[in-house]
């Protein structure tokens, strides 16, 4: 029986280059179309193979369940019994990545168990067949999965990888509250706008094309109506001379800074100044080309 022992994984952040909302969708969704790309902060995930056959879940940094009612718990369930698997796992969860901050990491973890218990256990599931399982959990789960930036779908389950021509660094600042993803989609739909775009033109390649976008965000204006402040966190980084363009990612609270390369550090110590200690501020650079999932 093929397999590996254990491993240890680095499971990205996101953040989202455009959300544009197209409409309703009959299953209560609604239809996206948004470029995600991955973000270099992440959450650490080791893998132990265990005989038991049970799975077991152990978190370290976050006040989460850890039961069958957590992504990566049943990501690795999933894998079990779509490979017909006898064997278990125990999986350690070191949680650093805001929770519900529009950075995605409970996704990033499920994408990660998918992948790497399925290499784990050498149990011979396609990319397809983990994006299938993927989009039984969840909208974004599928995206980590391609281990890079994409264009994203459906309800956000229908990726198509692309790289980016994006010369800058990231700075993400999170208050240290979430914004709870089903009431930013209700709060869009009683009063549906489209966000503002940015100024800046980059540039994608998928399938050998390149096109340009413009970075927007359709869940903001109804966002910044109840929360202000993400509203004063957006304009605040938009005012400052490093940064080219500054956004919400996903549903909130995170927003984030495309700067210019080098200048990062001095406007971080700005952003600590004017937003106080307890605003988290992380600098990371944007993972705009694929990256290797598992280690080899």
């Amino acid at each position: 029986m093929g397999g590996l022992k254990a491993m240890r994984l680095k499971s990205p952040a996101k953040v989202n280059l455009t959300l544009k909302i197209l409409g309703k969708r009959a299953d209560g969704f609604h239809e996206l179309e948004t470029l995600m790309c991955p973000v270099g902060i992440y959450d650490g995930i080791v893998l132990e193979a265990a005989e038991d056959g049970g799975i077991h879940l152990e978190i370290e940094g976050a006040d989460l369940p850890a039961d069958e009612s957590n992504l990566a718990w049943k990501a690795a369930a999933l894998v079990q019994e779509a490979a017909g698997e006898a064997r278990g796992v125990r999986i350690r969860l070191e949680k650093r990545i805001p929770m519900g901050g529009g950075l995605a990491g409970g996704s990033g973890n499920a994408a990660l168990v998918l992948a790497g218990v399925n290499r784990l256990w050498g149990a011979g599931l396609g990319l397809n067949e983990l994006k299938g399982l993927a989009g039984r959990m969840g909208s974004d789960i599928a995206f980590f999965l391609d281990g890079g930036p994409s264009l994203c779908t459906g309800r956000g389950e229908i990726t198509r990888p692309v790289e980016l021509e994006m010369d800058a660094e990231v700075l993400l600042l999170n208050p240290g509250f979430g914004v709870p993803t089903p009431w930013a989609y209700r709060a869009y739909a009683a009063a549906p706008g489209q966000g503002a775009e940015g100024q800046r033109e980059w540039t994608l390649k998928c399938e050998g094309r390149a096109e340009g976008f413009r970075l927007r965000n359709d869940l903001e204006p109804a966002v910044f109506g109840k929360y202000l402040w993400i509203a004063e966190a957006k304009a605040w980084l938009g005012g400052q001379p490093e940064v080219a363009e500054a956004m919400m990612s996903g549903s909130g609270a995170t927003v984030f800074a495309l700067v210019e390369p080098g200048r990062v550090e001095e406007l971080v110590a700005r952003a600590r100044a004017h937003f106080g200690p307890n605003c988290w501020i992380q600098r990371a650079p944007l993972l705009t080309c694929p990256q290797p999932l598992l280690p080899e």
